[in-house]
């Protein structure tokens, strides 16, 4: 139970971003270090996670503990993953609020920005090789990306429509 919370007490404390920034630290520790999981397993905890309610590094920190250790696995991983931003709040909040305002607190902010997207970039990429295996697994994405960037479509339709899509589709076909 210590090592599952100290597992996702290091992968909050050290990733920058949010959730996205967060997958490929997930990955290496969750598959490559620990080998709790792999990568089908973490395809499927991703998904997941982004259909249900919350910050996606949470999501899946509960469903990896859950998967570890139960129920209080999940609140082990969990309470790991988000005390590293918690305390980082309190003591910003506390101490440093008005150096936001600081012209080397706002250059430091372009690097972490720069960095965090290219760790968002990163997860993208490595999801993809597994994801997108098949002319359909392609248009799904190609047209899914289009969507939310020109069209700006909710992502919860985009989820439901294609979820519900390719159960139908299948059905009918009776493949997979």
């Amino acid at each position: 139970m210590l090592e599952l919370f100290l597992t996702f007490f290091k992968i909050g404390m050290f990733t920058f971003g949010g959730g996205y920034a967060m997958i490929p630290l997930i990955e290496r520790e969750m598959i490559y270090g620990k080998k709790w999981i792999d990568k089908d397993e973490l395809l499927e905890i991703i998904s997941i996670s982004q259909m249900t309610p919350g910050p996606i590094a949470i999501n899946a920190a509960t469903f990896i503990g859950k998967k570890r250790m139960g129920v209080l696995g999940s609140i082990a991983a969990t309470l790991g993953v988000v005390g590293p931003s918690l305390l980082v709040i309190i003591i910003i909040s506390a101490f440093f609020a008005k150096s936001f305002l600081n012209p080397t607190m706002q250059k430091l902010f372009i690097g972490l920005r720069a960095g965090i997207a290219a760790l968002i970039l990163s997860s993208v990429i490595k999801l993809s090789k597994n994801t997108l295996v098949d002319k359909l697994s392609y248009s799904i994405f190609f047209i899914s990306l289009l969507s939310l960037v020109l069209f700006n479509v909710s992502p919860i339709f985009l989820i439901l429509f294609f979820g519900i899509g390719c159960i139908l589709f299948f059905t009918i076909k009776g493949d997979r």
